[in-house]
C-alpha cells in the first residue's frame, strides 16, 4: 500500500465493547480505522465474536441484572478458541482484575480512557498499514496496565 493511501482504502480493524452503559447512552464511535460494534450484554459474545470477526473486545464486569458478567464471558470466549484481544473496562480495579484473571490481556486504569484508547488503537492499526510508517509502540497506548 503506498504512504498515500487514504483511511477508506484500508480494512478497519473490528472491535467490540461489551459495557450496558455504554449502549444504554447510546454512544457511537466513529473513528478512523476502526469499526466499533456496542453490545448491552455479554450473554452471547462467545457467539457474537465469532461471527463478527472482531479483533478487540473491550470487556465490562457487570452488565446488568441477570446478564453473565465480563469475567464469565471472559473465560468463555477464551474457552471457545478466541485469540484476538481482551481488554477489561470495569470502573473498579478489582473488577478489572477479575477479569484479567479470566484470560483479558490488559485493563484500563478508568473507563473514561475508552475513547482515548479507540483512537490511538485506531492510529496504530492505520499505521501498522503504511510500510513508511512505524507502527506505535504498544506501550505508547493510554490506559494499559
Amino acid at each position: 500500500m503506498a504512504a498515500s493511501a487514504t483511511v477508506a482504502t484500508v480494512p478497519p480493524l473490528k472491535v467490540a465493547i461489551y459495557d450496558d452503559v455504554v449502549a444504554a447512552r447510546g454512544e457511537r464511535f466513529a473513528i478512523p480505522g476502526l469499526a466499533v460494534t456496542v453490545f448491552a450484554h455479554a450473554d452471547d459474545a462467545v457467539a457474537q465474536c465469532a461471527a463478527g470477526g472482531f479483533a478487540v473486545v473491550f470487556m465490562d464486569f457487570a452488565l446488568g441484572p441477570g446478564r453473565i458478567g465480563g469475567g464469565v464471558a471472559t473465560a468463555a470466549l477464551r474457552a471457545a478458541g478466541f485469540a484476538g484481544e481482551i481488554v477489561a473496562i470495569s470502573s473498579d480495579p478489582a473488577a478489572n482484575a477479575a477479569i484479567r484473571a479470566a484470560g483479558a490481556d490488559r485493563a484500563l486504569a478508568t473507563k473514561a480512557h475508552l475513547r482515548s484508547y479507540l483512537v490511538h488503537l485506531g492510529a496504530a492499526h492505520l499505521a501498522a498499514q503504511s510500510p513508511s510508517a512505524p507502527p506505535l509502540a504498544a506501550s505508547s497506548l493510554p490506559g494499559r496496565a
